[in-house]
């Protein structure tokens, strides 16, 4: 598929799920992610605290290399956090993609 949505309420592990999922598979092969959120004015409001944890909890710390703005792999992948409301014209500009994952 395509696309996948993931639907439940409040604590039901969805974004964790995503998480481990996307970190696994950046860490497998380059993948540039975009990970978005309908209002996201800083860092604070977004996933990447969430997959900085994992990053450790999975053991992954000699992998990724998490800086203030993003999170790199050694292999190449990036994943990068942008709010959308007020953002549209810089996701347009975002080149080579691989995978999107949005928080609403």
């Amino acid at each position: 598929m395509r696309y996948k949505v993931l639907w439940g309420g409040r604590g039901s592990g969805k974004s964790w799920g995503v998480a481990i999922a996307l970190l696994v598979i950046a860490s497998q092969k380059p993948t540039r992610v975009l990970c978005a959120r309908e209002l996201q004015n800083s860092l604070d409001e977004s996933v990447h605290k969430l997959l900085s944890d994992q990053i450790v909890a999975m053991g992954l710390s000699s992998f990724y290399t998490v800086l203030r703005d993003c999170i790199r792999g050694i292999n190449g992948s990036e994943f990068i956090f942008e709010g959308l409301r007020h953002n549209t014209p810089n996701i347009n500009a975002f080149h080579g993609l691989n995978l999107w994952s949005v928080y609403l």
